[in-house]
């Protein structure tokens, strides 16, 4: 759940960024969570924050699964 919880809060914040950088990288970011990348990887000093918070999320989330976390 917590693994979730900062997955989304990441993905959120990135999407925010890029909001406030142009409506077209919001809009594109948010229809096309895989754009965020792409955003990261152009605008890397003022998204890290929240691009390492989503990994780390997504590493949670893969090792509540792995080692069988019930209700991951």
């Amino acid at each position: 759940m917590l693994g979730w919880v900062l997955a989304f809060l990441g993905s959120l914040w990135i999407i925010v960024l890029a909001w406030q950088r142009n409506i077209l990288w919001g809009l594109v970011c948010f229809l096309m969570p895989i754009v965020q990348f792409v955003y990261v990887a152009a605008h890397w000093k003022e998204s890290k924050e929240g691009f390492f918070i989503q990994i780390a999320g997504l590493v949670l989330m893969l090792l509540a699964a792995l080692t069988g976390v019930p209700g991951s």
